[in-house]
């Protein structure tokens, strides 16, 4: 080759938007889907269940609103007012026996007292199924009791929330709420603490 000759050069893009790239085994790097805060909230509610930890499922679950109150807020928090809202715009037919203010009222009554709150609206009881040969129970109303599998319970309340989330995240009020909600952040935290995998 001499001076006037251009070598040829191959360059190769594509877009990764969605996705991030990690480390595979020994050097070689993989594509993984990013995931946002709010999913890796979604996927341990989903490992509390397969764990049977049906409690820890159900008391996340029934914050999920306040979540997606706070990151729609202008000012990144939720009230009651805001959580009642959220369930009667989101929450579809498999929540049909129950309001808005029925949920605030499970979701105050498991957080601060260990019971399924004050009930004065539609239900006077809930009841939570457990696994159990196969018997599930998915929306239903026996006598003044709100009767649901807790596994389709969580599940399908997680639906609703990936599919608000799925409508919304474009959102500039969103995304700027969601870099301060807690979340995994491998990497540490700069400038206070970097090197090392943090919950913050």
């Amino acid at each position: 080759m001499n001076a006037e000759t251009t070598t040829p050069m191959w360059t190769c893009g594509m877009s990764l938007t969605g996705y991030r790239l990690v480390r595979g085994r020994g050097y070689c790097w993989i594509t993984e889907m990013k995931r946002t805060p709010l999913e890796d909230i979604l996927a341990e509610i989903d490992r509390a269940l397969d764990q049977g930890f049906y409690y820890l499922a159900v008391a996340t679950v029934l914050t999920l609103p306040d979540l997606c109150v706070s990151l729609a807020s202008e000012d990144g928090r939720s009230n009651g007012k805001g959580y009642v809202k959220w369930c009667n715009d989101n929450l579809g037919n498999e929540f049909a026996w129950v309001t808005g203010d029925d949920l605030w009222s499970f979701r105050c009554g498991v957080s601060h007292n260990g019971r399924f709150g004050d009930l004065k609206h539609n239900v006077g009881r809930v009841i939570f199924s457990l696994p159990f040969r196969g018997n599930t129970f998915t929306n239903c109303q026996m006598n003044d009791a709100y009767v649901y599998s807790v596994e389709d319970f969580c599940r399908n309340f997680m639906s609703a929330v990936r599919s608000w989330y799925a409508a919304h995240e474009s959102d500039a009020t969103l995304r700027k709420n969601l870099d301060r909600m807690v979340q995994y952040r491998p990497d540490g935290l700069a400038p206070y603490i970097s090197g090392m995998p943090l919950l913050a």
